[in-house]
C-alpha cells in the first residue's frame, strides 16, 4: 500500500525539480541555439504505482531539439544550420556539438565559440585571414577567392543520444551514431534563436506552482487531521 504522505511529499519534490527547469528555460529564451528542457518520468505508470514505497519514480532532464527561429544579424562569422545538424566542436575532452553558431576569431585568426573553443572544419581547425570571409550554404569558408576550409557538420541518428554538458555544447552518448553531413545548409549572418516559447513556459509555471501550492497545503491538512486524531484518542 501507498502512504498518501510519501507519495505527496514526491509529488512536492517533482513540483521543484520542474520549477527549476522551468527557470532555466525562461532564463535561455534570448540564448541563440538554446535548446529547451523538459521531465519525464523513468518507467510506465502503473509499474511505478505497484512499486514498493522506497522505490521512488525517477524525473529524467531531456531535451526538446526542435530547431529555434533564424535570425539575421549581418556579422559574417554568425552561422546557422538551416534544418538537422550540428556544428562540430573541438574541446579539451573530445568532440562537442552545438546549434549555437555565434562564433569568433582567436589572437591566432582560429575560428572559435564564444567560450574559446575551435569550430572544427572538414580537415581541423580553421583559421582566417581576416574577420570577414564569405562563408556559402555548403560551409565552404572563402578568401580572396578561394576556399580556404569547410566548416564541419555532423547529424546524429537519434538527438536523444546527444547530452547537454553547458555553454550550449552536447557530447555524444556511447549509442549515438555520428555522421558527416555532406552538403549542409548553411545561413551566414544568422544565428538560430532559442526554441523556448516564453508565453508557454510562463503557463507551465503557472501550473506548477498552483500544484505544488496544492500538495504542500494538503500536507497541512494531513498534518493536522494526525494532530486531531492524536488528541482524541489520547483522551479514552
Amino acid at each position: 500500500m501507498i502512504d498518501p504522505i510519501n507519495l505527496i511529499i514526491t509529488s512536492i519534490q517533482f513540483d521543484t525539480q520542474r520549477l527549476n527547469t522551468i527557470a532555466g528555460n525562461a532564463a535561455n529564451a534570448l540564448t541563440p541555439g538554446y535548446k529547451r528542457e523538459f521531465l519525464s518520468i523513468d518507467g510506465e505508470f502503473q509499474t511505478l504505482m505497484n512499486s514498493q514505497l522506497n522505490a521512488q519514480p525517477i524525473l529524467s532532464a531531456r531535451v526538446d531539439h526542435k530547431p529555434g527561429v533564424q535570425r539575421l544579424t549581418s556579422n559574417p562569422l554568425d552561422l546557422a544550420i538551416l534544418g538537422q545538424g550540428y556544428f562540430q566542436i573541438n574541446t579539451d575532452q573530445g568532440h562537442a556539438y552545438t546549434r549555437q553558431g555565434a562564433f569568433r576569431l582567436d589572437e591566432q585568426g582560429r575560428l572559435v565559440t564564444h567560450l574559446g573553443q575551435a569550430v572544427s572544419g572538414a580537415s581541423g581547425d580553421i583559421y582566417l585571414t581576416g574577420p570577414n570571409p564569405l562563408i556559402d550554404h555548403k560551409g565552404q569558408v572563402i578568401e580572396n577567392g578561394k576556399v580556404v576550409a569547410q566548416v564541419k557538420v555532423i547529424s546524429v541518428d537519434h538527438d536523444d543520444d546527444l547530452v547537454k554538458v553547458g555553454g550550449g555544447l552536447f557530447k555524444a552518448t556511447e549509442n549515438a551514431v555520428i555522421r558527416d553531413v555532406d552538403s549542409p545548409n548553411i545561413a551566414q549572418g544568422n544565428l538560430e534563436g532559442s526554441n523556448v516559447d516564453s508565453t508557454q513556459e510562463m503557463v507551465r509555471l503557472m501550473e506548477t506552482f498552483r500544484h505544488f501550492e496544492t500538495s504542500h497545503k494538503i500536507v497541512q491538512a494531513y498534518d493536522e487531521l494526525n494532530d486531531k486524531t492524536l488528541k482524541n484518542l489520547s483522551q479514552f
